[in-house]
């Protein structure tokens, strides 16, 4: 289960990085950065899930 968790951490910090530079270049309300942003909020929702889970 740990390496899940660690695979999770590793996905939302790209993602989040990820999201940042998108904001940075095409602005916050840009489409690709609101889909990071929903990409984003999904693996979170998993790590939420996992960790009320087990």
């Amino acid at each position: 289960m740990k390496n899940l968790y660690d695979m999770l951490f590793v996905q939302i910090e790209r993602k989040r990085e990820e999201m940042i530079l998108l904001g940075n270049q095409n602005g916050l309300l840009s489409q690709e950065t609101i889909n990071a942003s929903q990409q984003l909020d999904c693996l979170l929702n998993h790590l939420h899930y996992l960790e009320s889970h087990t």
